[in-house]
C-alpha cells in the first residue's frame, strides 16, 4: 500500500470499513512510534526531523502532523509508549496481603524497566534536557522514572493497604508518610539494581527482571519497614 493509499485509509473515506479504518490507523501509528524512537535514539532529539520521522515510518506529513503536531509530542508519545504496562498488568492486585501485591508489582517494575531502549531514552533525556527546555514538562510527566501509570498504580495500591491496615507508613521520627513517598522508596530498590547502572556505564548488563532475588529483597525491606503484622 502506497503512503497515500494509506492516508486515505486512515482519513475514513467512503469506501473505508470502520475496522479497516481502525487497523490502518494502529498500524501508522506503531510505524510512527517505531521509527521516531529509532531515529531521536540514533540522531538525539534536536537532529531528529519530522519530515525524517515520517519518512522512515511511509506515512506523509500531513499523516504525521494531524496525529503529533510538534517533535515534543511525539518524543513524548515515544516515551509514553516505553512506559506503558502490559495489558494483564493493568489494575493494581487487591489488598490485604502485602507480600503478594509487592512482589506482583516488583516484577512488573523489573520488567519495565529492563525492556530495551529504557535507559538509552533516559540518557537522551538528561543529555538533551539543558538545551532543550520543551523536554521539561515530559521529564515531570510523561517520562518521570518513578512515575507515569506504573507510579500510579502502585502509589493506589499502598493506599489499598493502608486502609486494610496491612501496611503503616511511618518515617524513622513517627511521623506519618504519603503512599506516593513509599512507592518511591520501593521502585527505587528495584530501579538502583535494573536501570541507574546502565545510565552511566553503556557496558552494564542488567540482571535478568526475572532474577527473584532483587525484587525479594525489596518486599522483605518493605515489609519490615512497614508491615504491620495485622
Amino acid at each position: 500500500m502506497s503512503v497515500a493509499d494509506r492516508d486515505r485509509a486512515e482519513s475514513g473515506g467512503d469506501a473505508c470499513q470502520v475496522g479497516y479504518h481502525a487497523q490502518i490507523k494502529a498500524e501508522n501509528r506503531a510505524r510512527i512510534i517505531r521509527a521516531a524512537r529509532d531515529l531521536f535514539l540514533a540522531r538525539g532529539y534536536d537532529k531528529a526531523s519530522l519530515a525524517q520521522i515520517a519518512k522512515e515510518a511511509r506515512v506523509s506529513t500531513g499523516t504525521l502532523f494531524k496525529r503529533y503536531p510538534s517533535k515534543a509530542a511525539l518524543f513524548a508519545a515515544v516515551t509514553s509508549e516505553q512506559w506503558q504496562l502490559d495489558v494483564e498488568y493493568a489494575a493494581p492486585p487487591p489488598p490485604g496481603d502485602p507480600r503478594f501485591g509487592l512482589d506482583h508489582i516488583g516484577r512488573d517494575y523489573a520488567c519495565l524497566v529492563s525492556r530495551p531502549g529504557t535507559a538509552a531514552l533516559c540518557r537522551l533525556i538528561i543529555t538533551e534536557l539543558p538545551q532543550m527546555p520543551e523536554l521539561a514538562d515530559i521529564v515531570g510527566t510523561g517520562f518521570a522514572i518513578d512515575r507515569g501509570p506504573f507510579f500510579d498504580r502502585l502509589r493506589d495500591y499502598l493506599d489499598a493497604e493502608v486502609q486494610a491496615g496491612t501496611l503503616d507508613f511511618r518515617s524513622a521520627d513517627g511521623q506519618p508518610q504519603s503512599a506516593a513517598e513509599v512507592a518511591e522508596q520501593f521502585l527505587g530498590m528495584i530501579c538502583s539494581q535494573f536501570l541507574w547502572p546502565q545510565l552511566v556505564r553503556t557496558d552494564f548488563v542488567p540482571p535478568n527482571p526475572t532474577d527473584a532475588a532483587i525484587v525479594d529483597e525489596a518486599v522483605a525491606l518493605m515489609l519490615s519497614r512497614y508491615g504491620t503484622g495485622s
